[in-house]
């Protein structure tokens, strides 16, 4: 699937313990900030998360995760990211997709999430997906100290 992926080549799958390792690399080489190894596997702890893998299906190679925390009406978006030689090939929009329809399912009025300023390419994909910023959080990022961007999607009217 060298640079030729399509959507029928992936298929999305629910995080299990057993794709936490995987999940954690891609986190450590995608996100400046990233959760531990344990964090990670914490997730699977509570009911109120739902996190979804998105991996090749000729070899079950995990290549993108994304996850929400459903809190009452709302969900937040905390984690998407898709190793660097896949991006561009409409995974992110996949995961976003369903974490769009997840949080419908769950009855959700809103999405938020959080992005780093300097993160263009993610704050294009989410304002092309319907994303407003309404906030921000001065120093919310620590590595290196940047301020967070405050975004939302209005998910059920």
């Amino acid at each position: 699937m060298e640079g030729k992926e399509s959507f029928c080549d992936i298929e999305l799958v629910p995080l299990t313990l057993e794709l936490c390792e995987e999940v954690y690399h891609i986190a450590a080489v995608s996100l400046p900030e990233h959760w531990s190894l344990q964090g990670v596997k914490d997730v699977l702890r509570y009911d109120n998360n739902i996190f979804i893998v998105a991996r090749l299906k000729n070899s079950a190679t995990v290549v993108g995760f994304a996850g929400i925390m459903m809190i009452v009406d709302e969900a937040e978006l905390l984690n998407i990211a898709v190793l660097s030689e896949y991006r561009k090939k409409g995974i992110g929009q996949m995961l976003l997709n369903y974490m769009f329809q997840e949080a419908d399912r769950h009855n959700a009025v809103r999405m938020l999430l959080e992005v780093r300023r300097s993160n263009k390419t993610a704050r294009q994909l989410y304002e092309r997906n319907g994303f407003t910023a309404f906030a921000e959080r001065k120093g919310y990022y620590s590595n290196p100290k940047e301020d967070a961007i405050i975004m939302e999607k209005r998910i059920q009217v």
